[in-house]
């Protein structure tokens, strides 16, 4: 069982690890876990080898939102079965660090190279932080019926999404509103950013699951007035 309280991994230290990485011919070194660490890599490959399998992503010149997505709800998946990962794990900067840099660089490096932003240095870009948030704040239940209310979105959704949490993460209210949105055509996403504006300014004064009509209630009137 993965000991998630003790890892420390604060900025100084990732940034003399990342320093250390190397691309090699068909690699990234180096790549060493802690033991205890070693099966949950394994499992993060695998579940990367089938989806580059499966959707043919081997010679695809640059990863995009869709392997986001795809690998976000394998990382959800995997990390919420048996390894005690919890949302207070979930805020912890140290741990999505450490992931990155010294357990699976080389799936981070897949998507955006040796950028060092989205492995540790800006906290709302950690790569494997805001994909994992993504998918928790819009899961459904299960990886099919998540997917089918993310499938059209972007880059910029999860952005939104994730640097965007008001007074904290609300999840029920935040999960309603991902599956609500799949209503409005929205290519520009202009809606998407104008609703969550207005649910940061209401949630200064306003309990979602006391107005009229609950939460459903409170998030259809966002985007109703958001339009």
């Amino acid at each position: 069982m993965i000991n998630w309280e003790s890892i420390i991994y604060e900025i100084n230290k990732a940034s003399k690890d990342f320093e250390k990485l190397q691309v090699k011919s068909t690699s990234i070194e180096p790549i060493h876990p802690r033991n205890e660490f070693i099966e949950l890599r394994q499992d993060l490959i695998k579940a990367r080898d089938e989806i580059f399998e499966k959707h043919n992503l081997d010679n695809a010149n640059k990863l995009d939102y869709s392997f986001d997505l795809l690998f976000g709800l394998e990382v959800y998946q995997i990390f919420n079965e048996d390894i005690a990962f919890t949302n207070r794990v979930a805020t912890n900067d140290d741990v999505w660090r450490y992931l990155s840099i010294c357990v699976i660089p080389d799936i981070v490096h897949s998507r955006f190279s040796l950028n060092a932003d989205h492995y540790y240095k800006i906290t709302k870009r950690i790569w494997l932080k805001t994909i994992w948030w993504y998918i928790h704040l819009s899961w459904r239940g299960n990886k099919k019926d998540t997917y089918e209310i993310l499938k059209d979105n972007s880059t910029d959704t999860i952005l939104q999404l994730v640097e965007r949490p008001g007074i904290g993460y609300y999840k029920e209210m935040y999960r309603e509103l991902m599956f609500q949105y799949t209503n409005y055509e929205d290519k520009s996403r202009d809606l998407f950013r104008r609703a969550l504006k207005l649910n940061t300014a209401r949630l200064l004064t306003i309990s979602p699951e006391l107005v009229e009509g609950g939460i459903q209630g409170y998030v259809y009137n966002l985007f109703e007035t958001a339009k």
